[in-house]
This record gives C-alpha cells, structure tokens and sequence, in this order.
C-alpha cells in the first residue's frame, strides 16, 4: 500500500473521467440481466492511479500513527456488489433521483425519497407508497435504492411482495429453517417490499408479512413499502374478480382497502414505522407506448 500524496491526490482517487460516454462520470454502468439490475465498473475505471491496486491508502493520524483507509475505487466495487445483491428489477436499472425525472405528477414522493436518502440515518421512518398501477411506484423506489447504495453505501434488499411469497413457499416445502428464510429480510439495513397487498391475501400470507415486520419494527430497521391498494375505498384500487357466489352471474367489482389487504394490526405497525404518501398521475406504460415521458 502506498501512502497518500495530500489533499491533490484525495481529490484524484478513482475518480472517473467526467467526459466519459457510458457513466457519464460515475465510474459505474447499470444494465439489465435477466430478471435483475446489473451493475459493473466502467471501464474507464478499473485502473486507480491513486492507489495502484491496492484498494487502500495509508495516511498518518494526528499522533503519526500509519492507519489504512479504503480507497474510493474499493468504495466503487463494493457498492457495485451491494447493487447486484440488491435484487432490483432489471427493467429499472437507469432510474435515479435526478431532477430531470421530476415532474408535477411525481413531485411530493420524488422529493420524499431524496429527502430520505440524503437524511437516512439507521431507524430512520421508512415511506409506503400508494397508488394505482402505472405511476411510477416502483421506478421511484428502484432509483431510491440505487441512491442509498452507490451514494451512501447502505445496504438494500428489494423484493416484490408476491415473488417474495413465492420464494418463501418454495423454501417451506424443501424444508428450510424459518430463519434461513426469513433472517436476511430482517437483518438487511433497508428493505424495500414492492406490491405490498399482492396476492391471494391468505392468512399464512398475512403471518409471513406479520412476522417480518414485526422483527423490523422492533429492531427499530427501515422499511420501504409500494401498494396499489390506498386508505379508502373511494381511492383504492378497483379490480375485476370472479364472484364467489354460485348463483351471481358474471364477475364483480372488488375495491379492497390497504387494510382490508394487511390487516389492522399490520396496518398500525407500518403507521408508526413509515410516512404514507399518495402519487397518481397518468399510467407511464402508456405514455412509453407513444414514446411519452418513461
């Protein structure tokens, strides 16, 4: 390890080419691989004239003692394999809490998001957002994540609540210890749920979301929430389901509150764990089908 040069070479470290076309300056690029968001480090990156190498500094403390720091290109590989394992979906890697996605639609939970990254601190109260399908939940929640790990270095787990459901199931059947399943939900610093609602609303269903939550809440662990499904049945989402009864023809209109969905008791939980904010606005798929605002 090589001892650092002063001020001039901190201000160097691992920093990335401003003009460079694929980062545009980050020293990391994201891209989609399969279901997920990959990310790597750029290419004009992976050489440190700082550190040589090494991945660490070593500089003197006010009692000239010799102490070893982490250079920022290590700070870069390390935050690249937080996103990796971060499970986002794929379809949102470029998402990122840039004023240029900002808009009158998105404003109030955009600058929530940032308010919360640029803020975090552990026990931080975490955010449900809720709104119909298509209005950019889950883009806002990913470009949040992406924010909290590349410039915080906090680690982030996201999940989508009915894929999360299905993986449990699957760990159940092959007889997996509980904890094996459900400890790295709890232990992770930020957990992002996606969804929160979707699903056959089954009481082992709501068991599992009560236990996870349960452990985050009183590990006092910040937790991210989307739902489709809102407070009242006036603003909740409205869906066409098959009815249940024999004699009724056809389907029925079904306009299930977040509580109906989670339940009062989880519902009381997530009121002191998060900020509830609403986003509406047009549905995005549509307007990217016309080559409108993503």
């Amino acid at each position: 390890m090589e001892q650092a040069g002063g001020k001039s070479d901190k201000g160097r470290e691992a920093q990335a080419p401003h003009d460079c076309r694929k980062c545009q300056g980050s020293g990391v690029v994201t891209q989609l691989a399969g279901r997920n968001a990959e990310a790597a480090v750029c290419e004009c990156s992976r050489r440190c004239l700082i550190c040589h190498g090494s991945h660490y500094l070593v500089e003197k403390d006010a009692l000239g003692r010799e102490m070893a720091r982490m250079c920022e290109c290590e700070k870069r590989r390390v935050r690249v394999r937080l996103y990796n394992e971060a499970g986002l979906p794929g379809k949102y890697h470029d998402a990122r809490l840039s004023e240029r996605f900002r808009d009158r639609h998105n404003a109030e939970a955009f600058n929530t998001f940032r308010l919360l990254a640029r803020e975090y601190h552990r026990g931080h109260k975490g955010i449900l957002l809720m709104g119909p399908p298509g209005v950019g939940k889950t883009w806002l929640v990913s470009a949040f994540v992406h924010e909290m790990i590349f410039q915080h270095g906090v680690p982030v787990h996201m999940r989508d609540f009915f894929h999360l459901l299905s993986e449990l199931k699957s760990g159940y059947s092959q007889d997996k210890p509980e904890s094996e399943l459900i400890d790295p939900l709890v232990a992770v610093e930020v957990l992002v749920i996606d969804e929160l609602g979707k699903g056959r609303n089954t009481p082992w269903e709501q068991n599992i979301l009560d236990v996870i939550i349960s452990q985050r809440y009183n590990g006092q662990k910040t937790t991210v929430f989307t739902t489709n499904y809102s407070l009242t049945r006036a603003t909740t989402l409205s869906e066409r389901v098959r009815s249940r009864d024999s004699s009724a023809e056809g389907d029925v209109i079904v306009r299930d509150t977040l509580e109906d969905r989670i339940g009062p008791r989880i519902l009381s939980r997530l009121r002191e764990m998060c900020d509830f904010v609403a986003i509406g606005g047009p549905d995005r798929r549509d307007l990217e089908a016309v080559g409108g605002t993503p």
